[in-house]
């Protein structure tokens, strides 16, 4: 809960800094910070994660595909911002904006199949129905997901609050682009924390459907 109370606090700061040109510079920089940290802590948890819920069984009654499916169809909008947002970046030698660029990719490339894989385990043994390993990283990473959710919903990149894209591309072609991304983005995000909370809940529990 902390992260989002952060993540909600960034969004106004930021959006108080960028109507201020003596901080314009530091509200930007600050929201891009915020967001490369948050994908990095996130990228380092998913390992984390995934070397302790390898130790829970395989549950190996028939799933539902779905969630799958819909995890899968939301990738191909990562990649998208990625070029769409790597050439400007490039262009202006942004670091800090290829790192943010690179860290999203990357996140969602290793915590889709660690979701997937999660989804398929399951607790038989009594140790683990005990320990719960991982359940706490889990925990961090749904209110992560959630978090950047909400931090791509309210925290609306416009050409007034330092986006490149928009001087790089020009308005309409940008937010022609943007359109065609982001929702499938913030779609990810809210189900990847939906999956989650499913992995905590039943994760833990002797095999079974879901």
């Amino acid at each position: 809960m902390v992260l989002i109370v952060l993540t909600i606090a960034v969004i106004i700061l930021f959006f108080v800094a960028v109507t201020n040109d003596d901080y314009f510079d530091i509200g930007v920089i600050m929201n891009s910070s915020f967001e490369l940290a948050v994908l990095i802590l996130m990228i380092i948890i998913v390992i984390a994660a995934y070397f302790q819920t390898s130790k829970l069984d395989v549950n190996t009654h028939p799933m539902s595909m779905l969630d799958d499916v819909l995890l899968f169809i939301a990738i191909p909008a990562f990649f998208l911002e990625t070029i769409f947002s790597m050439v400007p970046a490039i262009y202006n030698v942004s670091v800090l904006n290829i790192c943010i660029i690179l860290s999203q990719l990357i996140q969602i490339l290793i915590q889709t199949p660690f979701i997937i894989d999660g989804m398929r385990r399951c607790s038989n043994a009594a140790i683990n129905r005990r320990k719960k390993p991982g359940r706490e990283l889990i925990t961090f990473l749904t209110i992560a997901n959630v978090s950047l959710w909400i931090y791509y919903t309210f925290s609306v990149k416009t050409e007034y609050t330092g986006d490149e894209r928009y001087a790089f591309y020009g308005y309409t072609l940008w937010s022609i682009l943007n359109h065609l991304s982001l929702p499938l983005i913030m779609f990810y995000r809210f189900h990847a924390s939906v999956c989650l909370v499913d992995i905590w809940r039943h994760a833990y529990e002797p095999g079974g459907g879901h």
